[in-house]
């Protein structure tokens, strides 16, 4: 208990502590600030302790990693400056990222207005670009057949995103519309920089293809009810 007690310690429990906390952190940002700060303490006992000399070396090494990222950490935040129109819509569209990532998502996109009639994926043809369909509606036809309408907020090519195939449904822009167009190499560059990024982003085209499994299956549940006289 004594040694537990003994202030030279002290630096050592409260770096292991930090370094606790860090583990329950989501955001890359704190998680380095607390890594820095948990490093500083180790420093400070090694020297109260006197001993740890390669300790020392590698923790200083540590810090200088942790705190290059974190300029570059900052350098982002200082950029992420969504569009004021547009933000909100992003936020939800994108949740899960901050505005930072979601910045960094946008320097793979490009803004377009599409008319009605245009077509953004043809059924078995390659698919170049992930997009979001920001406002306005576009029709699903599989097959020559319809099968369901994309409303705002719902991405286009997602599934051709995720398995690297060629598109399973010819989608038309049904009325004017304003998208957000992904280039996928540029995107591919994006998300191989922050892992955490590509995580969500998986997560956020997943929710976004199972809301529309659900929604096509429900309208094929009131298709094949019976009609009563």
């Amino acid at each position: 208990m004594e040694q537990i007690l003994n202030p030279v310690y002290v630096p050592a429990h409260l770096a292991y502590v930090v370094i606790a906390v860090s583990y329950f952190l989501t955001n890359m940002f704190w998680l380095r600030v607390a890594a820095v700060i948990g490093l500083f303490l180790e420093i400070l006992y090694f020297n109260l302790s006197g001993n740890g000399y390669p300790g020392l070396i590698w923790d200083t090494i540590f810090i200088l990693i942790n705190l290059y990222e974190l300029i570059w950490l900052l350098r982002d935040r200082i950029n992420a400056r969504l569009p004021p129109d547009e933000a909100p819509a992003l936020r939800q569209a994108f949740e899960g990222l901050d505005d930072s990532q979601i910045a960094k998502l946008l320097r793979a996109a490009e803004w377009r207005n599409c008319q009605q009639g245009d077509i953004l994926t043809r059924q078995d043809m390659p698919v170049d670009s992930l997009y979001f369909l920001f406002k306005g509606r576009a029709n699903v036809e599989v097959d020559g057949s319809f099968i369901t309408y994309l409303e705002s907020g719902s991405f286009v090519g997602e599934i051709a995103y995720l398995t690297g195939n060629p598109a399973n449904a010819k989608v038309t822009v049904e009325e004017p519309s304003r998208i957000l167009v992904f280039s996928k190499v540029r995107l591919a560059k994006v998300v191989a920089r922050d892992r955490q990024l590509s995580g969500i982003l998986y997560q956020v085209l997943g929710r976004d293809l199972a809301q529309k499994m659900r929604r096509s299956n429900s309208r094929k549940v009131l298709e094949d009810q019976p009609v009563r006289p």
